[in-house]
């Protein structure tokens, strides 16, 4: 091996690597602003009159505009291209944390800024798995896209530590101010960093126009459901745990750091079944099947009422019942390539359909029923995902035999 070969080895792998971190870093922009919300529910409730009701609502709010523009930011994400679509994404998250730590008077108020926190949600997710095809290399793909949808717990995981380290020191309103300065400073950095596309990158990359093909439409739609049932239990756990940890018997600083706690593991589990699938160690929906079964008794934990149960169920619901989704990324990117973007914009309708319709189903239950009685039905929509994942594994079996 001559000198240059060397040289150009680490060369090689760096834009990948640094590709996945603005992917990662940009993905926690679009959600930080709702799981911060979650994490510090027992706050904004005494003083933005926010019920369990109300955090439903919010939250629902989040995922329904993601949902509802996940298509058009798909387009949307085609024609800006990553150099200018992603730092609008971060945009859009900045004005939504800034909104929040200056402009909320009562929680009504939320909805307005959420609005703009789906919107971000909604384009950051494209341009960062378009990054992530462009950049990252076909051994280590499955590995970057759980990297990138570990931002997701690691937005968790800020939420949590910020009650004990901010928000019951100088205020919740400085967790919001931290997070939208640390934006507005990656913005210069991701600008730096973003690459230009070539003109051998977008030719290899440029989705295609023509329709998708009728046999990859069944393996989408149960897809599509799978993450919807699998995305409803599982925002139901970001955005409840630390409420119902208070009522279960842990006081607000301990509940804030069980939800750290929890994020570690969905941190951690999300690159890691990344890594197994890039050696073909699962890496299909029946290894989803099998996460999101495994979550469901996590989450039958946390329905028992016992705090030592409740706190072991919440680290399984979160590092195993909500660590597939960087998995499904790429199984469908997998199964559906060159149709890559339209295919993961099918999906993620689902997803946000379910994270939707998730907090705000569970925000009147855990309002007018026992906590116990959440956790439990929460259990049973998780116990669908896993079926119907499976359902989803044999049509992607049936296709990759075609």
């Amino acid at each position: 091996m001559t000198a240059a070969e060397v040289t150009q080895k680490p060369a090689r792998r760096r834009p990948g690597r640094l590709a996945t971190a603005m992917a990662a870093l940009t993905t926690v922009v679009g959600v930080l602003p709702v799981f911060l919300i979650g994490g510090l529910a027992v706050q904004l409730e005494t003083d933005l009159n926010l019920t369990p009701s109300s955090l439903g609502i919010v939250v629902a709010v989040f995922w329904g505009v993601s949902a509802l523009l996940s298509a058009s930011a798909g387009v949307a994400a085609t024609a800006l291209g990553l150099r200018r679509g992603m730092p609008l994404g971060v945009c859009l998250g900045l004005i939504a944390l800034a909104g929040i730590a200056f402009l909320t008077p009562d929680w009504p108020w939320l909805i307005l800024w959420l609005t703009f926190a789906g919107a971000a949600n909604a384009l950051c997710q494209p341009l960062s798995n378009g990054l992530i095809v462009e950049q990252v290399g076909t051994r280590n793909r499955a590995f970057a896209f759980g990297l990138k949808q570990a931002a997701i717990p690691a937005a968790t995981l800020a939420a949590g530590l910020s009650v004990p380290l901010v928000a019951l020191t100088i205020g919740w309103q400085w967790t919001f101010t931290i997070a939208a300065g640390l934006a507005l400073l990656f913005i210069p950095v991701l600008l730096r960093s973003v690459p230009r596309r070539t003109a051998s990158a977008t030719a290899a990359s440029k989705p295609t126009s023509t329709p998708l093909p009728r046999e990859l439409r069944p393996f989408l739609l149960m897809t599509a459901i799978a993450s919807g049932l699998g995305s409803a239990q599982a925002n139901v756990v970001g955005s409840f745990t630390v409420s119902s940890a208070v009522g279960a018997g842990f006081d607000a600083a301990t509940a804030g750091l069980l939800l750290g706690a929890a994020s570690v593991a969905g941190i951690l589990a999300r690159p890691l079944v990344g890594i197994a699938a890039d050696r073909g160690i699962g890496g299909s929906m029946a290894t989803v099947a099998i996460m999101m079964g495994t979550g469901c008794v996590g989450l039958i934990g946390m329905a028992s009422g016992n705090p030592i149960a409740y706190g072991i169920g919440c680290i399984i619901a979160f590092g195993l019942g909500w660590g597939w989704n960087g998995l499904a990324h790429f199984v469908v990117s997998r199964a559906s390539h060159p149709h890559t973007t339209r295919a993961t914009g099918i999906t993620q309708i689902g997803t946000y359909l379910g994270a939707t319709l998730g907090p705000l189903v569970f925000g009147f239950i855990f309002t007018h029923f026992p906590d116990g009685v959440g956790w439990a039905l929460a259990a049973v929509v998780a116990a669908a995902g896993a079926a119907t994942a499976l359902v989803a594994f044999r049509l992607e079996k049936r296709l990759r035999d075609g």
